[in-house]
């Protein structure tokens, strides 16, 4: 029997507006709501009718049975996100709030508060006016501000001592400095960081007990007996050999299950994932694996379905996701902190991510003052989110005033806190205003020089080389990624035609530059925002995006495909033979292609499938078949897949000759 259930509270909420904020005086956090609408979690009123423009309090209320077995443990309410500050009463008294956050989980301890063998009554009213003291700040952000309890809620039930979160850190290690697909063997260490011990005194010994586990079965386990405990556990060098290594196209997880003792009785455990991957760089190159690699990514703006919003499901996120391995994107960035459900199928897909707080342009410059409520946003989303094996990079700023000596400071200081929580990830900061003094500049702070490239519309007209090289000049030694790039509508004209016009010339500009590593085009979707100049209400969005608000995509989803492919594809003929080239691009994107399979097929049904052998940059593998006669050539589709199983090319042969734009 498991020490820890995990009883999902998705059903049967109540809710209400509190137009006139009588909530409070009417007692509705000791009474619940006698009255209002039953909703489903994840839940967000600014996409009902009527509501669409409410900005203020809603109130939740939902009944809970506690079995009679429960007497004695530990009852944790978790909230994986609520949009934005929080109040939870249970029972009528005062459980735990949590504000100036609205994207980061955060856990109520309700054991004392609950009646056993009986109901019991939990609400939650939620607040989603402009603040001045939160991120993002005041009405200057440039996505959904949706309120209401957005993403799951839970009641975690265990032992008295038990796991808060855990950090674990899987380390390949390899033979020698070579690249390869492969590491030698790999080394697992890491801290449980335990949840108040209110009985501490009254342990003699803990027990922690670590099974590695992969798609094949258990791999080693381990265990360890603590004294001291100092409100952690920690263990180092749990080895693993013949290691598999997590890739974007090859995304190997371990499953790491923690198992906590009490004088020899289990309290407590846990089970969650882990990738052995070395992501690092080495002057301007960026090294996965050890292989020198250039990235191209996308950006999606989530909480963008207008029946939604924030509150997408779990469903609704993977589609999304999912026409981003389809556009041939192995990296993105979010500019708040998702749902731990999204990076999970990251973690199991391959999407390299960076994760930022939502710190965007206001205040300008941040002083000290914002130190702390930053602190707060990178503390909740690094302790519940580190052990993802798709997040390379942390995002502490976005679009500030990077040339400000203020803003500087600002980020030093708050990158060394950050840097203490998690010394293994780039730390970054990403920038609008490199191009005007790039040595002065914020961004050459962090890790990598993030940059948002939109000359010829934000920016003006300056010429791209130029910067690209006054960039690189101004800050040395570090990869350069344009961490935006793109056309919004209708601040600006032209239409998708004009957007495919910026991305192609864009990037064609961009693979001249071996000092850029990573291209992220902006944006995936058009998406729904507050600052939106177009639609009203839940459909106040900015058109910016290669797919619509309904996931429609345009003619420049299609063209971001096919420049996103790592190959290209040229079909001839030869004495008769069909004759299929498949070449490695080794520009941008530019990586080892591993495991890929070449498949015709024609309209009867007929199937032939190869094997690409493994291939570098800039190297080819020709196919040559003989068996097809050539008047059934127009009948075939071909279609090259990734060992994740996502297409990288489909069309018709025809279509295909020597017609490849990429």
């Amino acid at each position: 029997m498991s020490a820890r259930t995990i009883v999902p509270l998705e059903e049967s909420w109540l809710f209400q507006a509190d137009h006139r904020n009588e909530g409070l005086s009417l007692k509705w956090y000791e009474h619940g709501l006698t009255s209002g609408e039953s909703v489903k979690i994840p839940h967000t009123w600014n996409v009902q009718q009527g509501l669409e423009e409410f900005r203020g309090t809603g109130w939740y209320s939902y009944n809970l049975f506690v079995p009679a077995d429960w007497e004695g443990k530990l009852l944790r309410l978790q909230f994986d996100a609520v949009y934005r500050d929080a109040v939870v009463w249970v029972n009528g008294k005062r459980a735990g709030e949590h504000a100036h956050s609205g994207y980061t989980t955060f856990i109520v301890e309700i054991s004392d508060l609950m009646n056993c063998d009986a109901d019991n009554r939990i609400v939650v009213s939620v607040n989603n006016e402009n603040s001045q003291t939160a991120l993002p700040l005041g009405n200057s952000f440039d996505w959904a501000d949706d309120g209401g309890i957005i993403r799951g809620v839970s009641l975690i039930v265990s032992g008295r001592v038990a796991i808060d979160y855990s950090k674990l850190q899987a380390v390949p290690f390899f033979e020698d400095d070579l690249s390869g697909t492969t590491a030698t063997y790999g080394l697992l260490s890491g801290e449980i960081r335990l949840w108040e011990l209110g009985s501490e005194a009254d342990i003699k010994t803990l027990q922690l007990k670590v099974t590695l586990s992969n798609e094949e079965g258990a791999v080693a386990s381990q265990e360890w007996k603590l004294a001291e405990t100092e409100g952690a556990l920690r263990f180092r060098d749990f080895r693993v050999d013949q290691l598999k290594l997590w890739h974007f196209d090859h995304p190997h997880l371990y499953t790491v299950h923690l198992a906590i003792y009490v004088d020899g009785v289990l309290s407590d455990e846990v089970s969650t994932t882990v990738g052995f991957r070395e992501i690092r760089s080495d002057d301007r190159t960026l090294l996965l694996n050890r292989e020198p690699v250039r990235l191209f990514g996308v950006e999606w703006m989530p909480g963008s379905n207008p029946e939604h919003g924030m509150a997408e499901t779990s469903e609704q996120l993977a589609e999304m996701l999912h026409h981003i391995k389809h556009a041939n994107c192995v990296i993105t960035r979010f500019h708040w902190q998702q749902d731990s459900k999204l990076l999970d199928w990251c973690d199991q897909h391959g999407l390299l991510v960076q994760e930022e707080i939502p710190h965007w342009q206001t205040p300008n410059e941040p002083g000290d003052e914002w130190l702390n409520i930053s602190l707060q946003h990178a503390e909740e989303m690094l302790h519940r989110h580190y052990n993802h094996a798709c997040i390379y990079a942390w995002g502490l700023g976005n679009e500030l005033n990077g040339q400000s000596e203020m803003t500087n400071l600002y980020f030093e200081k708050l990158k060394s806190q950050v840097h203490e929580l998690d010394n293994t990830r780039f730390i970054n900061y990403v920038s609008n205003t490199v191009h005007e003094d790039p040595a002065q500049d914020t961004t050459g702070a962090g890790d990598l020089i993030m940059w948002n490239d939109y000359i010829g519309t934000w920016h003006g007209d300056l010429n791209r080389p130029e910067v690209i090289r006054s960039i690189t000049k101004g800050i040395p030694n570090k990869p350069l990624v344009v961490a935006e790039y793109g056309l919004c509508e209708p601040a600006f004209e032209g239409g998708d035609e004009r957007r495919t016009q910026i991305l192609v010339e864009n990037t064609m500009e961009y693979r001249k530059h071996p000092e850029i590593a990573a291209l992220i085009y902006f944006s995936l979707n058009d998406y729904r925002t507050q600052m939106g100049e177009e639609g009203e209400g839940r459909l106040r969005q900015r058109v910016h995006g290669s797919m619509n608000l309904n996931g429609m995509p345009k003619p420049s989803y299609e063209v971001l495909r096919q420049f996103a492919s790592p190959v290209t594809v040229s079909v001839n003929s030869e004495l008769g033979s069909l004759v299929i080239t498949v070449e490695v691009r080794n520009d941008i994107p530019c990586h080892r292609v591993s495991g890929y399979t070449l498949e015709l097929n024609d309209a009867h049904g007929e199937r032939i499938v190869k094997v690409i052998p493994e291939l570098a940059p800039g190297q080819r593998h020709v196919f040559s078949f003989t068996e097809i006669p050539q008047e059934r050539w127009s009948e075939i589709s071909l279609e090259i897949i990734r060992p994740t199983g996502f297409s990288v090319i489909r069309g018709s042969l025809n279509d295909l000759n020597n017609n490849f734009i990429g």
